[in-house]
């Protein structure tokens, strides 16, 4: 039996050495070698080239040019473009490939929906107003996880992965949502500053947090430390209409929050009104012109009083362990005297 088990064993044990060879040898070098034969489908496409995408659907026309502040929206009021949005557009351009193709059937475009009137139209252009790359982004595959695209110019419909939603975004989807974006291990005082109140805290040569304004006292670590990563990582959830200050209440903010780091940058938060009918405030980065909104929950995080940064009096912990110290002593003392 014994044996018999033995020999099984080693059987499964060969069979798994072939696999390996072959997905690790072969296999894999044919995998290699047919990836590298597959044709780019824009082969002199350089993202670094691009100076401006147009995005064309049946409802809506977007616009992103390249400037020297970074990527903008064309045909607004200066609205900055979300840079990771537009690069990983510009990544999937660069990693189309002409495989897959699903037809060369030039009626059959229609039921694909890559066409100027049913597909999602798009365009890359270089600095000269040339345009670089121009296809076609039809309906979903059948796996529901790929899309049907079209070179302009070529009768190839390819199926390529899911990339439909990285192009036909609304306005508002494609705006830049940061407000702040540093290491918040870099700041090294915080202000939190309302009309009736002023709170400082710095960190000292420990690293450790204390408050200086209004009164010298430790601070709560991980109540700074939220505060800190809070306004660091801070992003919106949605826009102001409009940039009236005054109309936010902004112009006199309910609370300033600055953060000063080793460099001696300062970056300062202005927190204005609540919204009228969402758990929102409207705010905004001092060095932006953009008027953010964010929840409610992330103005908690930040805005706090000097009750919740103290760290707490432990003089009655302290005492009650101090006792716990005399009674077990008295109690060896006792014992040791056969009085226990």
């Amino acid at each position: 039996m014994k044996v018999r088990t033995t020999v099984i064993l080693f059987g499964i044990f060969v069979i798994l050495l072939v696999f390996v060879y072959l997905f690790e040898g072969p296999l894999s070098e044919r995998a290699r070698k047919k990836e590298e034969g597959v044709i780019a489908l824009f082969p002199d496409f350089e993202k670094e080239s691009i100076r401006k995408i147009e995005v064309k659907s049946s409802t809506q026309e977007v616009s992103l040019e390249r400037k020297e502040e970074g990527w903008l929206i064309g045909g607004t009021d200066g609205f900055t473009a979300d840079p990771q949005l537009v690069n990983s557009a510009l990544d999937t351009i660069k990693n189309f490939k002409r495989e897959n193709i699903a037809s060369k059937n030039p009626k059959k475009q229609e039921l694909f929906e890559v066409t100027q009137e049913k597909g999602v139209e798009v365009k890359a252009f270089d600095a000269e107003q040339k345009i670089l790359t121009h296809f076609y982004i039809g309906k979903t595959g059948p796996d529901f996880l790929s899309t049907y695209l079209r070179k302009e110019g070529s009768n190839e419909v390819l199926l390529v992965g899911s990339i439909k939603s990285s192009f036909d975004k609304s306005i508002k989807n494609w705006r830049d949502k940061t407000i702040f974006d540093f290491p918040a291990e870099t700041i090294t005082q915080l202000t939190l500053k309302t009309p009736k109140k002023e709170i400082v805290l710095e960190k000292d040569e420990k690293e450790e947090w204390q408050i200086s304004k209004p009164e010298k006292v430790k601070a709560k670590k991980e109540e700074v430390k939220n505060i800190g990563t809070t306004i660091a990582s801070l992003r919106a959830i949605d826009f102001a209409e409009d940039y009236d200050l005054k109309k936010y209440q902004l112009d006199k903010p309910q609370i300033t929050i600055t953060a000063i780091l080793e460099d001696k940058e300062e970056k300062r938060l202005l927190i204005g009104k609540k919204h009228e009918e969402k758990s929102q405030y409207y705010l905004k980065n001092q060095a932006k012109k953009t008027i953010f909104l964010v929840g409610k929950y992330q103005i908690d995080k930040m805005n706090k009083t000097l009750q919740d940064l103290k760290e707490e009096e432990k003089k009655e912990e302290e005492q009650k362990e101090e006792t716990a110290k005399e009674a077990k002593k008295k109690k060896a003392e006792l014992k040791k005297e056969g009085n226990y």
